[in-house]
């Protein structure tokens, strides 16, 4: 499912810190702690409707906190608006690309958008997808169609020769215009 080389969560040790405490409807609640193999450490508290269903969160739960640590790092990754997309921490490559693609979806400012957009498209060349492949390549991380079309129809206006001139013309007068610098964000 991984290429290698790509970053996986792992969790070395899960280890319940209180609990489980019955609750006046019979349900179970506690406190997990998990130990990632980076050092990380995640606390969790937790409910069950009955002992079986404890039993099999303790089973579940660190697969379900290993995604959801590999998500946030690779959210965390996108953010940075410099660095090229790579596996961080517990991230995989796959998810990291899907959160620039996410990003650049949402980023209002057109010009900030089409740098992540570029961003992801050096990716997506560097795997040998052509465009109509990029949702085979990412839905094992969850990109859908439906996310895909609507991302693809914006990069694909913001990478018009035509606009991306004129947003790098704009940058250069908003660099120039240090008189207006204190009213923008």
């Amino acid at each position: 499912m991984f290429a290698a080389g790509d970053a996986m969560a792992v969790i070395v040790d899960s280890t319940v810190i209180d609990g489980p405490d019955i609750q006046v409807d019979e349900s179970r609640r506690g406190t997990i702690q998990f130990t990632f193999d980076d050092g990380r450490v995640i606390t969790r508290t937790v409910q069950a409707p009955d002992a079986i269903a404890w039993a099999n969160l303790l089973i579940n739960l660190p697969g379900i906190v290993e995604l959801e640590q590999q998500q946030s790092d690779a959210a965390d990754a996108a953010l940075s608006e410099d660095s090229e997309i790579t596996a961080v921490d517990q991230a995989n490559i796959k998810q990291v690309a899907l959160a620039y693609l996410r990003q650049a979806y949402t980023i209002g400012d057109p010009y900030r958008a089409y740098l992540k957009f570029d961003k992801f498209n050096t990716y997506r060349i560097n795997q040998g997808w052509t465009i109509d492949q990029v949702v085979a390549g990412l839905t094992e991380v969850g990109l859908t169609d439906g996310e895909w079309i609507d991302m693809k129809a914006r990069y694909i206006y913001l990478a018009n020769t035509a606009r991306v001139t004129a947003m790098q013309a704009y940058q250069g007068v908003l660099a120039g215009d240090t008189w207006g610098e204190e009213f923008r964000q």
